[in-house]
């Protein structure tokens, strides 16, 4: 719920800002439109109520713009874009759109070759004057004329007509953003650049400006028959109104390009409205329009961020956030399941466990491993599994009880737990077979270190482990619910864990073994 409220505070932020930035354009747009000098529409060729941004040849300064400068005669009205002379075919004031033809593209001409080279500056054209003319961001395909000293394998079409025998001239149409010089042949190198074709032309084909291949193998006729037909160019909008700029955006085609395409138009519809808003202002004195095109620009940069930052918690942050909070819900329960189990484990060791025989063969790894021998029996180490514990392994010698007063008595046994007495964890009653299964001591027997001249304890040492065997003694004495009487403690039966730590063993079995010696032997 938390969730849901955050995210549409965010979504209610962001359509405020972006209301915020249009009131902005709106009276940033009045402010450079102030800075118009208004003429009177004038007739050029066959257009006529020509206006701001065009002037004509002896007009006065300040009206219109001075790249924008047509001369006209009675059928034709001409513009100079770098050193070219382009004719205009059209003029929509709507859409803030011209179109022009290359004047070297005339039917007299037979092999032409365009004047316009797009290399100087990807996307605008300067005549006398700081505005510039720009082409139409929708439409920006380019006609490109190879000069290469060899004949190549090239996706591009020969140009016979303008080829000799040691240069061949090859044409190809590619978006400007693969026009670099790195996808064509080193013997290669670029005769002639120039803007071909325009939105228009490129639905009505079915092309993508993200497919680079979208015109290959085009004949150099074909190419050529659509040069014959313009191209499009953008000027700048009246200043004091912005209806132009979503004019110009709403041309944008959805339905009919790829998915890659509409993709990339809504993510960054917001950068193409505020940039056409940003071509406003260079009516205005240089610092003004500096500065406006600054704020424009940086306007619609942090409008696109806001839009990623809120795409990217929306679909990536969110998702994560709910992952790592699945993910240590699930770590949580893990160890709530992994506790439970370690002491249900915990609690089925403390149980004596019955085994068979051929567990006790499989534990010890065929009585592999002799700890010593004892009055009651022969002791072995095993390894108890699930879990790889370390276990002593007791084979029992005949007895004089039958099994169950042997079960009955280890069952009593089973149940004494003291950090001073050795535990038994289990048991091996079948048919003359008895064994009992106790904790691994790692330190042997006390008769080890007392009796050895090498390894000896301290008097302190000492009377810990007297007091050790003492509360171990004292427990089987009062501490169980059945008195328990050793009758036979000595060394040899006390002992020792990793820690030195003295622990009573063999309690009980007096009982059990009445007859038995009490002699014994270890390793």
């Amino acid at each position: 719920m938390a969730m849901s409220a955050s995210s549409h505070c965010s979504t209610t932020s962001l359509r405020a800002f972006s209301v915020l930035l249009s009131v902005f354009a709106v009276l940033v747009a009045d402010v450079g439109g102030r800075h118009h000098v208004l003429c009177p529409p004038f007739s050029c060729g066959g257009f006529s109520n020509v206006s701001y941004p065009f002037r004509r040849q002896g007009d006065p300064h300040g009206c219109g713009v001075q790249s924008y400068e047509l001369v006209c005669t009675e059928t034709s009205a001409t513009i100079r874009i770098g050193s070219g002379t382009y004719n205009v075919l059209s003029i929509n004031y709507t859409l803030s759109r011209f179109w022009v033809v290359d004047t070297n593209m005339g039917m007299q001409n037979s092999c032409p070759l365009p004047r316009w080279d797009y290399r100087d500056d990807n996307y605008k054209y300067y005549g006398n004057s700081p505005r510039s003319i720009e082409l139409d961001h929708f439409g920006d395909w380019l006609a490109i004329f190879m000069n290469c000293s060899q004949e190549i394998k090239y996706n591009g079409s020969l140009v016979k007509c303008l080829s000799t025998a040691d240069s061949f001239i090859y044409v190809s149409i590619r978006p400007s953003y693969s026009a670099s010089a790195e996808y064509f042949a080193p013997s290669c190198g670029f005769l002639a650049m120039t803007p071909w074709g325009g939105p228009e032309m490129l639905v009505s084909m079915n092309a993508s400006y993200l497919d680079v291949n979208a015109f290959e193998g085009l004949s150099y006729l074909d190419v050529i028959k659509v040069m014959r037909e313009g191209f499009a160019l953008q000027f700048p909008f009246p200043g004091n109104n912005i209806r132009e700029c979503l004019a110009w955006w709403s041309t944008s085609d959805f339905v009919n390009k790829g998915t890659k395409h509409r993709t990339l138009r809504i993510l960054t519809v917001d950068f193409d409205f505020w940039w056409c808003v940003a071509g406003q202002f260079t009516s205005a004195n240089r610092v003004t329009s500096f500065l406006l095109r600054i704020i424009s620009v940086t306007l619609a940069a942090a409008m696109l961020v806001l839009k990623f930052i809120h795409v990217l918690r929306r679909y990536i942050l969110v998702p994560l956030a709910v992952f790592a909070f699945l993910a240590h819900r699930y770590w949580k329960t893990r160890i709530t399941i992994d506790a439970v189990e370690r002491f249900l484990r915990m609690q089925q060791m403390l149980v004596t466990t019955r085994y068979a025989y051929t567990d006790i063969i499989a534990v010890t790894g065929h009585f592999r491993e002799k700890l010593g021998q004892g009055g009651y029996g022969s002791v072995y180490k095993g390894v108890l599994l699930p879990g790889g514990v370390p276990i002593a392994v007791k084979m029992l010698g005949s007895s004089s009880c039958n099994g169950e007063d042997f079960i009955n008595e280890v069952a009593t046994i089973g149940k004494i737990h003291h950090v001073n007495v050795v535990r038994l964890v289990g048991f091996c009653s079948e048919e003359t077979v008895r064994a009992l299964i106790y904790e691994f001591m790692p330190r042997g027997s006390l008769d080890r270190y007392i009796f050895s001249s090498e390894k000896s304890f301290s008097w302190d040492k000492l009377n810990e482990i007297a007091l050790g065997i003492a509360r171990g003694i004292n427990y089987l004495h009062q501490g169980c619910d059945m008195q328990i009487v050793h009758f036979d403690i000595k060394p040899h039966n006390i002992l020792l864990d990793s820690n030195f730590i003295p622990k009573v063993a063999d309690f009980g079995l007096a009982k059990l073994f009445p007859s038995q010696g009490i002699t014994a032997s270890c390793h």
